[in-house]
């Protein structure tokens, strides 16, 4: 708001042009309801009929009627695309066909039941991530969904009615919506449907009635969905403060933070997080500790799908490696200005507590008295292993506990023989060094096995009466209790110094490879180099094999050059499929993903900060998911590598643009020499032909032979020009095919000088061939293309009079042709460009358009030799062609 309270234009503008921007984009419609029945699929197809009177084309992609006749018939109404038919196990399962939704390319399609789980074998497992991809092309979408399947109000609503929820849509689909509607009737109205089969048929409607549909139920139901649709008003309403003109709700600085593991009880944290940031408004963070333990299959899946719900939920996602979670929770609440935490209800463990200094609850209230901590309750007390065996489970090998038992007997026959000596109790002491020695070079279980076993076998074997486990004395029995929390102390302390080593390994490990990857990039010249270098080094490091999908300059995937990146020879039609889905979607799909997750591998969008420019293929050798871990350094080598290839195709377009540049210079170079080369040359073909024209010089014999000369001389020029030209495009394109044949090089020289009688008029030719010139092997009028360029660049820039010698010698295997004239020379520093097309030496005559010497260039080297210039020491320039020879065929002798 301005001072004098009118609207801010700025802010004004912004808003606008903020609901401009939603309003282009395609338009989500939710039918929102309390339970099933109370007429949203019925709501929605109202309002379609609407549209269809609107002249809008309207299709239903899937409308589930359950036998209601009213619906039924309202449905008939509207067009519709007929459903896909997928066979899963020898039944027949119908589900909504996008493809051919896609293909139709309607204005407005209608999906119900927006929580529904696609058949085994579609695209998508759940029918909401078909919506978003209608959406994404531009597609709008009117759908239904009951307030149970938010996922936000899913405990809740279990709590409520007691019934599981298996099917949820994230919220994020409610913040996408353009509108929301909310279908509303009294719980008693919609019994009374319930009661005349309008809502279920037979039995179903009983156990509905027994189970869902009760009073008390539906009510709380209805007002859950009552709030949900108030809070989306609510924010709607806040997005557009200063088209109020009225002072902008309270701007909250509130950041919240959940912390996230392997637990069940987890997604019920998640979802009060969620639900908490936003009523709030706020951002929020779920962070995963990871405290060096290797979990098992069915934790790994648990902590996967807890992740993935807070990424559904709009959460960012936090991962960091650290034995001690509450001080990694205070760190990164630090590192993010966190101002609330939110945790579960800790469980006691009594052991653990006392050797932590209390529970995660315990100490985030005592040590962070900078932030708010939530702690949200659980419905059952969880069921655990405790963490001491599950490390001894995951840690240990058979091998260290038969190890272990060994080493425990070798001590205890060495304590049988000094037990004479230094007495029962002093044995005790060397049992302890032992377990003190196991827990220096074993784990946690290896440690506590051996100090329970050499307990009993002090107190079998020493401790009096001996051969029983009896004690008679209670200072024997203060040592061997002393001495079993000792040897359980020592076991925890050795799992955490190897906890301390196993992550900092970890990290290590981690950063090298990040290391590598980027040195690879560094280090190799081309794409393919350090593209097939990642692939490899990323298949070791997680057991699969890798490849690239590089997209083209216009913005497609290159399916058909997977073999160039990968060890694979190509991709299937489906595998190509998945990958080009995943590039224009932008999001991860196939195997362990919701999204065409029958495929064999794992499909990465390379999503540079500009544009995406491939898709990385991850095919695991095993079955097993990757861990958090694994997976976070995969994308992270992902993105890495998608700024490299950007950066790549950056240089490769900026080369191309340079390529571009310098051609249209040399185009406009050309087209001006060209000009003027071909002006002289008609301009005085045109003035010729004029006074030829005229009857009073035809009577004058000797000016008309002037002119005709002027006319051929005219001409010649032009067609030199025009030779050049030629020559020059045959030799780019390499379509040019040489006439090989044994020649001489007098003969060569003899029909070169012989057309070049005119333009030699005014200079002195000097010729020194020895007599013994061997034969050879050229295209004859090539090279004398080439030595006539060479002999009218050195009349050129020569002045009138001089001379011009021609040399020809055999070094070697090599014939030499040498052109000298006794010009000014050529500058040092422009030697090697002399040669090049359209090139001039600057203060030279005019004349010409610079493809003279780069022809002579070319003939040389396509006839696998070379040509070079230098300035002789006399003055002038010297032009050196070099032709490779071979053996020349015996001459013919005389028939005489």
């Amino acid at each position: 708001m301005s001072v004098d309270g009118r609207p801010d234009p700025d802010a004004l503008l912004l808003a606008i042009s903020q609901e401009e921007q939603r309003t282009k984009n395609a338009t989500l419609r939710v039918f929102l309801g309390m339970s099933a029945g109370v007429g949203k699929t019925y709501a929605m197809l109202r309002a379609a009929q609407d549209r269809l009177k609107d002249g809008i084309d309207v299709i239903v992609g899937v409308v589930e009627t359950h036998g209601r006749s009213e619906t039924m018939r309202l449905a008939e109404t509207v067009p519709t695309i007929a459903r896909k038919q997928i066979d899963y196990k020898g039944v027949n399962l119908q589900e909504m066909d996008i493809d051919a939704i896609l293909v139709r390319k309607p204005k407005l399609v209608l999906v119900d039941e927006l929580a529904h789980s696609n058949a085994p074998g579609s695209r998508h497992q759940k029918r909401y991530q078909d919506v978003l991809e209608l959406l994404a092309n531009g597609i709008d979408v009117y759908t239904t969904i009951n307030v149970q399947h938010l996922e936000s109000r899913k405990d809740l609503v279990e709590q409520i009615t007691g019934i599981p929820i298996r099917e949820t849509v994230p919220d994020s689909i409610l913040e996408r919506a353009t509108q929301i509607e909310l279908i509303d009737i009294a719980p008693n109205d919609l019994l009374r449907r319930l009661k005349e089969g309008k809502v279920y048929l037979g039995e179903k409607a009983e156990q509905a009635a027994q189970n869902f549909f009760k009073p008390t139920s539906l009510t709380a139901l209805r007002e859950i969905a009552l709030r949900v649709t108030a809070e989306r008003v609510d924010q709607e309403l806040q997005q557009f403060p200063d088209l109020r003109q009225a002072s902008g709700p309270w701007q909250t600085n509130e950041r919240l933070m959940v912390a996230v593991s392997h637990s069940p009880y987890s997604e019920r944290v998640i979802r009060a997080t969620r639900r908490l940031a936003y009523n709030l408004e706020s951002p929020w963070i779920a962070v995963h500790v990871d405290t060096g333990i290797h979990l098992n299959d069915e934790d790994q899946a648990q902590l996967a799908k807890n992740i993935a719900l807070a990424r559904e939920l709009k959460a960012e996602v936090v991962t960091t490696t650290d034995t001690d979670v509450p001080a990694a929770l205070r760190r990164i609440a630090r590192q993010k200005n966190v101002t609330q935490i939110v945790v579960g209800r800790p469980t006691k463990r009594i052991f653990r507590d006392v050797m932590e200094g209390g529970t995660l609850l315990d100490r985030l209230v005592r040590e962070s008295i900078e932030v708010d901590v939530h702690v949200i309750r659980q419905d059952s007390v969880p069921k655990y292993r405790p963490r001491l065996f599950t490390k001894i489970e995951h840690f240990s090998s058979p091998i260290t506990y038969w190890n272990a038992l060994w080493f425990l007997f070798g001590v205890s026959f060495l304590n049988g023989m000094l037990e004479p000596w230094i007495g029962y109790r002093a044995v005790g002491f060397i049992f302890l060094v032992a377990v003190l020695g196991v827990g220096l070079f074993s784990t946690i279980g290896p440690t506590l096995f051996v100090g329970v076993l050499s307990a009993l076998v002090w107190d079998y074997f020493f401790i009096p009466p001996k051969m029983t486990f009896v004690i008679t004395e209670s200072a024997d029995a203060i040592l061997i209790l002393t001495y079993l929390i000792a040897a359980l102390v020592t076991g925890y302390l050795t799992s955490r110094i190897r906890a301390h080593e196993r992550i900092l390994r970890e990290r290590e490990d981690t950063t090298n490879v990040l290391f590598e990857v980027s040195q690879d990039i560094a280090k190799s010249q081309h794409k393919v180099e350090f593209l097939s270098k990642i692939n490899a080094r990323v298949g070791r490091l997680l057991d699969g094999e890798c490849g690239i999908v590089v997209a083209s300059r216009d913005g497609k995937l290159m399916t058909d050059e997977y073999r160039e990146y990968s060890p694979q020879p190509k991709l299937s039609e489906k595998e190509a499929a998945v990958a080009v889905w995943a590039f224009q979607a932008g999001r991860p799909a196939g195997w362990s993903t919701e999204t065409l997750s029958q495929a064999n591998a794992l499909y990465i969008p390379l999503r540079a900060p500009n544009e995406s420019v491939g898709v990385m293929v991850y095919k695991p050798r095993t079955n097993r998911k990757l861990s958090l871990e694994q997976e976070n350094l995969l994308f992270s080598i992902v993105r890495q590598l998608a700024v490299s290839l950007e950066r790549h195709f950056f240089e490769k377009r900026l080369r191309d643009s340079e390529r571009l540049k310098e051609s249209e210079k040399i185009h406009q170079t050309l087209l001006n020499s060209i000009s003027h080369e071909m002006r002289t040359p008609l301009t005085a073909i045109m003035g010729a032909a004029t006074a030829l024209d005229d009857e009073r010089n035809s009577r004058k014999p000797e000016y008309v032979r002037e002119l005709a000369e002027q006319l051929q001389d005219a001409g010649d020029r032009l067609n030199r020009v025009i030779e050049n030209l030629l020559d020059m495009s045959r030799l780019n394109s390499g379509m040019l095919a040489l006439k090989l044949d044994w020649h001489d090089v007098n003969d060569l020289t003899s029909v070169t000088l012989g057309k070049l009688v005119k333009n030699l008029a005014h200079h002195k030719v000097n010729i020194e061939f020895p007599k013994d010139l061997p034969l050879v092997r050229m295209d004859f009028r090539l090279m004398e293309h080439a030595l006539a360029n060479l002999i009218l660049n050195a009349a050129t820039y020569s002045p009138p009079g001089s001379m011009i010698t021609l040399k020809a010698n055999r070094e070697n295997s090599h014939m030499v042709i040498l052109v000298e004239d006794q010009g000014p020379g050529i500058p040092e520093d422009l030697l090697d460009r002399v040669f090049e097309k359209f090139f001039r030496v600057p203060g030279t005559p005019t004349g010409g358009v610079g493809l003279g010497l780069s022809i002579v260039k070319n003939i040389a080297e396509v006839h696998k030799g070379s040509v070079r210039v230098e300035n002789r020491k006399e003055g002038g320039a010297r032009f050196i062609i070099v032709l490779p020879m071979t053996e020349s065929p015996p001459l013919p002798k005389d028939e005489s």
